[in-house]
């Protein structure tokens, strides 16, 4: 009686967070339906079960899914070859092989000065401090942001020196969508000389919301990672540009060409694949970045527009309209506490605090994308990102701003009351 009544509190609360409009896409997005059905057939058929590594046709069967799925990824980001591809568990492996699987044969031997920005996901920013405290031979240089959180070119020049062996800048930012001039910043490598410099950008909040091309970028790595364009969790993948030598990070058998040991997450891997060839249809892409676009910009004018009567700083956009991703969308708010707008409306709509405070601390601290841009800290308290799907209707996004603009008032009622 007790599992019975379990699993219909469960049931309960399923069918109400159902009904929550999801605004929260660059945390990580709901699969794709195309994606799900494709799982489901692989876990369904009686002859894909095998371990990829054994020889025998059920293995080579199960094997030959694999290589399916790398040839999707491939065509996705319009890789050379198949082989360039080498499949992780997510965009923190791929960030931690790309990195330190370059600097790893020579960390005590010679300088290896490494160029990044100030607001790099967790996984690229904790493995370089680790790295820096660690081993003497690193030494790290922060490129300058603008006010719109994108790399200041003139100072990337003028970090480039003989013993630059890594720059690893983000092709997009997650806060604020900020998307990075990564051809420019390769373009200057190729021009101080030396070839020596290798090129690493995470992709993962850029798959699936504009169109990445390695051979364009003339990128030696990218990070991948399923979950932020609605293929499943726990699995990724790092390019690596023929003729790239890495270390493993991780030891085992000789899985993914000696890099990445462990019997492959085939489930996974087909979900993955079937999400890139998704969005290897340009015809597809596009539709997807119009709707996110659209949402986005329905939102923020929405809400623009609802908070007329105050004073033109009451609300502040950040980022930039024209290197932005189409679906994110990062606002400040003057006396509003982000934190609290998101617990009032936890059970309507689901979406993030742009400030990262951690309320669960002695002290709360501002978010490293907020301290580049250099927001003040009581824009950076009220700030809020809104992240739109192609999923994302235009009825979502009305009763969006109807409630967030409730919400928002409320506190404001609340601040002039303790205030009279």
């Amino acid at each position: 009686m007790a599992l019975l009544s379990m699993n219909n509190d469960l049931h309960e609360e399923y069918n109400h967070t159902s009904k929550i409009i999801y605004l929260d896409n660059n945390a990580t997005t709901r699969e794709d339906k195309s994606v799900i059905e494709i799982m489901i057939n692989h876990l369904k058929r009686s002859n894909s079960f095998g371990n990829p590594s054994s020889s025998h046709l059920i293995g080579i069967e199960t094997r030959y899914l694999i290589d399916e799925s790398r040839e999707q990824i491939r065509s996705s980001i319009n890789a050379s070859y198949s082989n360039e591809i080498i499949f992780t568990s997510g965009g923190t492996e791929s960030n931690n092989l790309a990195i330190y699987g370059i600097l790893k044969s020579n960390l005590n031997n010679h300088i290896q000065h490494i160029i990044t920005s100030p607001f790099e996901h967790p996984s690229v920013a904790n493995l370089l401090t680790y790295l820096q405290n660690s081993y003497e031979k690193i030494q790290i240089s922060f490129v300058k942001v603008d006010s719109n959180g994108i790399v200041d070119l003139q100072h990337f020049r003028q970090l480039l020196r003989p013993e630059t062996k890594i720059v690893t800048i983000m092709h997009s930012n997650n806060e604020i969508g900020s998307i990075q001039p990564i051809e420019e910043i390769v373009q200057l490598c190729r021009k101080y000389g030396s070839s020596d410099i290798l090129i690493h950008t995470d992709a993962s909040q850029s798959m699936g919301k504009v169109a990445i091309d390695v051979l364009r970028l003339d990128i030696d790595l990218l990070t991948i990672c399923s979950h932020k364009f609605h293929g499943p969790k726990g699995i990724g993948a790092l390019y690596i540009r023929q003729g790239i030598k890495l270390e493993p990070i991780l030891y085992g058998a000789q899985h993914e060409q000696n890099l990445r040991p462990g019997t492959e997450n085939v489930l996974a891997i087909v979900g993955l694949g079937k999400a890139c060839q998704l969005i290897s249809n340009k015809s597809i892409l596009n539709k997807r970045i119009e709707q996110m676009k659209r949402t986005r910009d329905r939102l923020y004018l929405g809400l623009k527009n609802q908070f007329n009567d105050q004073n033109q700083d009451f609300l502040k956009r950040n980022g930039n309209d024209q290197y932005c991703l189409p679906n994110t969308l990062s606002l400040s708010f003057q006396q509003i506490n982000a934190k609290q707008l998101v617990n009032q409306l936890s059970d309507s709509i689901a979406f993030s605090t742009g400030s990262a405070c951690h309320e669960d601390t002695k002290h709360q601290t501002m978010s490293t994308t907020l301290q580049a841009i250099d927001l003040s800290w009581e824009l950076a308290r009220g700030t809020i990102r809104l992240s739109t799907s192609y999923m994302t209707t235009d009825d979502e996004i009305d009763e969006s701003i109807i409630l967030i603009t409730n919400a928002i008032k409320q506190q404001l009622s609340s601040y002039t009351d303790q205030h009279d």
